[in-house]
């Protein structure tokens, strides 16, 4: 009975190695990605649903080849962008947020209520705004990441980017816009839904220049010797 009783408390300690091994195992994974690192991927994945919900919105508004084209592009790049962002996710344990930031879906509700005169104008202005906080969050991981598969996930992304950036800069001059913003403070970290982020004060300030820009060129010219009323 002695020897029974004896070889079931070894069994549940060795039970208990086990299972205290795993945990152990758990949170060293776990800990070996850092908040900047999580931060990273959340936003990269958050800027990626944005692009692509943009970008299709571009296909089916835009009133320009260009435009249009600009929006498979964001598709097809964000998409393939945000495949490998998530196998990263996956493998370091981070769980991703399923929508884009109160900031990007502030946009995406403008452009889709935007008319067709307006339409092209407010997503390349958008889409300055919005590459550019993507180039600061990679170039924050790129140097202060810790996790080395983070670190290649936003080294691979940074040439992709940086081209779109390129493109709506050209795009942005073609239609008399600026061709750079300020990109702000608040980046593209992920944000809870019942926070308004400082962001938003950036993109207000974007619309609003926006507007003004819409207004001036819809003004007639004046004619010679006259003031414009």
């Amino acid at each position: 009975m002695k020897n029974t009783v004896r070889r079931c408390l070894l069994l549940v300690a060795a039970a208990g190695l086990v299972v205290a091994g795993g945990t152990t195992t758990a949170t060293a994974t776990g800990t070996a990605v850092s908040d900047q690192d999580r931060a990273f991927l959340r936003g990269a994945h958050q800027s990626n649903l944005a692009e692509i919900a943009t970008g299709k919105l571009a296909q089916a508004k835009g009133s320009s080849d260009r435009v249009k084209d600009l929006g498979a592009l964001l598709v097809s790049d964000h998409t393939k962008l945000d495949a490998a962002l998530r196998r990263v996710a996956a493998a370091a344990n981070v769980s991703l947020p399923t929508t884009p930031n109160a900031e990007q879906r502030a946009l995406q509700a403008k452009l889709t209520a935007a008319g067709a005169g307006e339409f092209d104008a407010l997503f390349v202005a958008g889409q300055l705004e919005g590459h550019a906080k993507t180039m600061a969050i990679g170039e924050r991981e790129l140097a202060n990441g810790s996790d080395a598969r983070v670190i290649k996930a936003a080294k691979d992304s940074a040439p992709v980017i940086a081209s779109h950036h390129e493109k709506f800069m050209a795009a942005a001059r073609s239609l008399g816009l600026p061709d750079s913003v300020d990109a702000g403070t608040s980046g593209l970290a992920a944000t809870a839904d019942n926070t308004v982020p400082a962001g938003l004060v950036g993109l207000g300030a974007l619309l609003a220049g926006l507007g003004a820009f819409l207004v001036l060129r819809r003004r007639p010219v004046p004619v010679s010797g006259r003031s414009a009323r």
